[in-house]
């Protein structure tokens, strides 16, 4: 079950100041439910203003990976978000940070990033007070595997990095990976229904954008409690975690699978699913675990 450990703790601050940035954002209209609460995925944007650019633009061996065809690919997500109400008027501050990391007991090489967002709770339709105080929205934590996409299959892992001065052959920090498959628990799964991806849902890294599957997966849930006379229509999923074997493309047909979820008590969540994207193949090409509240 997703909870406060599916996020692994955030680093300290390294004294080079170098590894992550901060960035305010105004939400878009579809980035805000009617409730004024936020959507789990529209959180990624600061993954891109106040990560991904803070790496790039700080970090000159991001340039030596590129030449070398070494690039991060995004194998795991994970957010949680804390269902408060928010502006389209008021903007959003995220923190962030990364860290490259080896694999535990393994060789695989990494670069994770976390991300906390916060802003003041506000109503798109009215006043937000000068001194309204900041609070938590959500979390993010992203694993990205270091790999060289375009070589061979046998040429792709990377083992060592050599960005030159500055950044470790080895990375110090240790990071645990685990499969894609171990979000299911062994669980039946049922029937969800299937989409067949198109251009629509593909991005610049020619595939289906990594986004594209919470949504698809949170519409077949919900169709899935109104088809057994769940009440559904105040739900919103807040916790979402999703793991890549392979991405699909576009002209492919993914057949989605779940196990539904009783929340436990205590818990913040209604109703949850623990689910996969399957391919042509036995193995899924994705895994999500996702809880409504």
């Amino acid at each position: 079950m997703i909870g406060p450990d599916a996020i692994p703790p955030r680093p300290p601050a390294r004294d080079s100041g170098q590894d992550g940035g901060v960035a305010e954002l105004r939400p878009r209209y579809e980035d805000v439910a009617q409730d004024g609460s936020i959507q789990p995925t529209a959180l990624m944007h600061g993954i891109g203003h106040a990560v991904w650019r803070s790496l790039v633009m700080k970090n000159p061996a991001i340039e030596v990976f590129r030449a070398k065809g070494i690039l991060p690919i995004l194998r795991r997500l994970v957010i949680v978000v804390d269902r408060r109400s928010v502006s389209v008027n008021v903007p959003i501050r995220y923190e962030g940070a990364y860290r490259f990391a080896r694999e535990k007991g393994g060789d695989r090489l990494f670069v994770n990033m976390w991300v906390e967002a916060s802003a003041p709770i506000s109503n798109t339709f009215l006043p937000t007070p000068r001194d309204a105080p900041f609070e938590r929205l959500g979390r993010i934590f992203a694993e990205h595997v270091i790999s060289r996409p375009f070589e061979p299959p046998d040429r792709r892992k990377v083992t060592r990095l050599e960005g030159g001065p500055g950044v470790p052959e080895i990375p110090e920090d240790e990071h645990v990976f685990e499969p894609a498959e171990a979000l299911l628990r062994d669980r039946a799964l049922d029937d969800l229904g299937a989409i067949s991806f198109g251009m629509m849902h593909t991005d610049s890294n020619q595939h289906v954008n990594s986004l594209v599957y919470p949504r698809v997966f949170e519409e077949a849930l919900v169709q899935r409690l109104a088809e057994t006379g769940r009440d559904y229509k105040a739900l919103l999923a807040n916790a979402v975690e999703i793991r890549w074997r392979k991405p699909f493309f576009s002209g492919e047909r993914a057949q989605i699978r779940a196990a539904m979820l009783e929340a436990p008590a205590g818990s913040p969540w209604t109703v949850g699913a623990a689910g996969a994207f399957f391919g042509a193949g036995d193995k899924p090409n994705s895994t999500i675990q996702t809880w409504l509240a």
